[in-house]
């Protein structure tokens, strides 16, 4: 979504294109913080703009399974986030990952990565 709007995010964003957040998964979430992610944000469409009908659907239950199964490792629920944001809506994404930038710098390191 970012590259399709240009809008400004974080250096430290890297930014993984899927057709639909439905296409997220759970698996998907783990290897990015395997592999160093201190945080990881779905965005994606608005509950009533979805393109497939329940890919949204799917990613709002995929964060509150993956903020329960963040919590019980010790990793941390606040971790991973949720927004909705169309295209079109540039200075919101924009916003959002700068906050979520804050937030996920002052967690700290990925627990995962200081081992």
């Amino acid at each position: 979504m970012a590259g399709t709007i240009r809008a400004q995010q974080p250096p430290s964003f890297r930014t993984v294109l899927v057709p639909c957040t439905g296409r997220v998964s759970s698996d998907l979430v783990l290897r990015a913080l395997g592999k160093g992610a201190d945080g990881v944000a779905i965005v994606g469409c608005h509950l009533t703009d979805c393109e497939y009908d329940t890919g949204i659907l799917y990613a709002v239950g995929l964060t509150e399974y993956m903020k329960m199964i963040l919590d019980i490792t010790g990793i941390g629920a606040d971790r991973i986030e949720l927004e909705y944001c169309s295209a079109a809506e540039g200075a919101k994404f924009a916003e959002f990952s700068r906050a979520y930038h804050e937030k996920v710098e002052k967690l700290g390191e990925n627990p995962i990565t200081k081992e």
